[in-house]
């Protein structure tokens, strides 16, 4: 009779700490559900949050002083760029940065007939780039500027902005020559 006790506790403690482990197993199963779907959501938020600050440029009227300001706040920013065209350097100029990017506008099939493939982001370290103070030196006449790379704080600009196929922004390009135009129309 101690022996049929002694083998029931046994089949019971066994029995007991399966239940155990399976529930365990089974709370681990679904909590790691949640903790995979809000990783997932966190990041989702975080590249959101991290883009949105591109909001304001993407394709807005900006004055001048918003022109100084991106290209100062993004100069130390990696594989990015700023082009500027005013109404007087038509090609445009970069905005100096720490890593020496300058990124064109990348051509999308069709628009160039001699082009049938995208360009997408190609570095243009041959083109002009110049720094904030460069851009606000206004002792720099028409005579001795020839590249014309002063900004006017008051003018208006069109701002657009280029995402890769990741969708993170690389160009930001401010034209005063669209401004003109639109208010031709």
């Amino acid at each position: 009779m101690e022996n049929i006790s002694t083998g029931l506790k046994w089949v019971i403690g066994i029995i007991v700490t399966i239940l155990i482990v399976a529930a365990g197993v089974s709370i681990y199963l679904v909590i790691n559900n949640y903790f995979i779907r809000a990783q997932e959501q966190t990041l989702a938020q975080t590249q959101m949050i991290n883009q949105a600050e591109f909001n304001s440029y993407d394709n807005k009227v900006v004055s001048g002083q918003d022109v100084i300001n991106a290209a100062m706040k993004y100069r130390g920013r990696p594989q990015f760029s700023i082009l500027i065209k005013t109404g007087v350097n038509l090609a445009g100029f970069y905005a100096e940065n720490t890593y020496a990017t300058y990124y064109g506008i990348p051509v999308k099939p069709g628009t160039d007939p001699t082009n049938t493939t995208p360009t997408g982001f190609v570095n243009n370290e041959s083109d002009d780039h110049y720094s904030v103070s460069q851009m606000l030196d206004q002792s720099k006449t028409l005579d001795n500027n020839e590249d014309n790379y002063n900004i006017n704080t008051l003018s208006l600009f069109k701002a657009n902005v280029y995402r890769d196929k990741n969708d993170e922004v690389r160009l930001i390009v401010f034209d005063q020559n669209n401004i003109n135009k639109e208010n031709e129309d």
